[in-house]
């Protein structure tokens, strides 16, 4: 059934599965079968089984437990973010399929607030770009400030209606590659403004996450702050503990 790259795949097979669970076949709360068993019935490798269930996963279909399986949650995606896993790669895929519109492109200093919250160099010049991102027809579930190396000015044109990964982009244009992500994260109220351009209240609480991606050579591809309001945001992780003896 898949003859085509490893890469489209899984992504042949996410949509496979997600048709299933719209059609009733999977319906809320039972469980898919197994990665063996969707391995053999498609035809393709564990791996190309796992990233369909991750990309089933991220839209908030179903959840993943050990010893019990993959679970269907929701026979829709849902319209918040669903952030799972802790490597590289979960990170920058976590955004895929929620559309970027550019509010503001402003060029600041290390000295403005947003600069100073993500300890920036006083020195460095940045274009700061702020924007939302949403599903169509769902309200924004995202406001980020994202403050881009004036080095790099020439990459923010790109930032419009883009539905994946900003520095996966930020770091293509410039012929890099995302290496290293940091990333703090706590807990804050929105300002009017915020609230006005997310669509809630002002003082709703909210997940603040700051983010700095660096490049093969430890560089900074680009330093993000992004607000997620209560509700619009869910972050799971799976821990194991590594085996003795």
């Amino acid at each position: 059934m898949f003859q085509r790259s490893a890469g489209s795949q899984y992504k042949l097979l996410a949509q496979t599965l997600i048709k299933r669970i719209r059609d009733g076949e999977y319906p809320a709360g039972s469980l898919l079968p197994t990665e063996n068993e969707l391995g053999k019935q498609f035809n393709v490798s564990r791996i190309t089984v796992r990233g369909a269930l991750r990309e089933l996963e991220v839209q908030g279909l179903v959840s993943r437990r050990p010893g019990i399986g993959t679970r269907v949650e929701s026979t829709q995606p849902t319209g918040s973010f669903v952030h799972v896993g802790s490597t590289v790669d979960d990170i920058l895929r976590f955004t895929r399929g929620f559309r970027f519109q550019t509010v503001e492109i402003r060029e600041v200093d290390g000295s403005a607030p947003s600069a100073q919250a993500l300890r920036l160099p006083a020195e460095q010049r940045f274009i700061r770009v702020t924007g939302l991102r949403q599903s169509d027809g769902a309200p924004p579930v995202v406001y980020s400030e994202h403050h881009v190396p004036s080095l790099y000015a020439d990459a923010v044109g790109q930032l419009e209606g883009h539905r994946a990964s900003i520095a996966e982009l930020l770091a293509e244009r410039r012929g890099d590659l995302v290496c290293e992500i940091r990333q703090e994260i706590d807990a804050v109220r929105l300002t009017k403004a915020q609230a006005r351009l997310l669509e809630t209240h002002p003082g709703t609480p909210t997940l603040r996450t700051r983010t700095w991606y660096y490049g093969a050579k430890k560089d900074l591809i680009v330093a993000s702050i992004s607000l997620f309001p209560e509700g619009r945001h869910l972050f799971t992780t799976t821990m194991r503990r590594e085996a003795t003896g």
